[in-house]
């Protein structure tokens, strides 16, 4: 699966966006092209950004304790959920946050993934 894929089964649910100097606000992925995403009425590049956070979906199980080093953030401790063939899904723990946070991140933005 590639990450147009899987953002294809999030159609009509929230999102948030998040690439250097640039951070959205929730919005509902609207489309999902070849190279393009449509969350209100904007388009964005989803291999361009740092992490598409997925809004809206609990998740129960237990992945791979994981940390995940990105090009941007450094080391990130996380659950690894599904790797695919341009992307991870990660569930990031935040104190700071209400809630876990999943996340897909291109891969071109991930330097390593160690166990914990």
């Amino acid at each position: 699966m590639d990450l147009m894929e899987r953002l294809a089964m999030h159609l009509k649910m929230e999102v948030a966006l998040q690439a250097e100097g640039f951070e959205s606000d929730p919005g509902v992925l609207d489309k999902v092209g070849r190279r393009f995403i449509q969350v209100n009425d904007q388009y964005f590049v989803p291999h361009t950004l740092q992490e598409i956070v997925l809004l809206g979906l609990p998740y129960k199980g237990t992945g791979t304790q994981i940390n995940l080093r990105t090009t941007y953030g450094g080391l990130i401790p996380a659950s690894l959920i599904r790797t695919g063939t341009d992307f991870v899904e990660i569930i990031r723990y935040r104190q700071e946050d209400e809630e876990d946070l999943r996340l897909l991140i291109p891969l071109n933005k991930v330097i390593g993934i160690e166990e914990e």
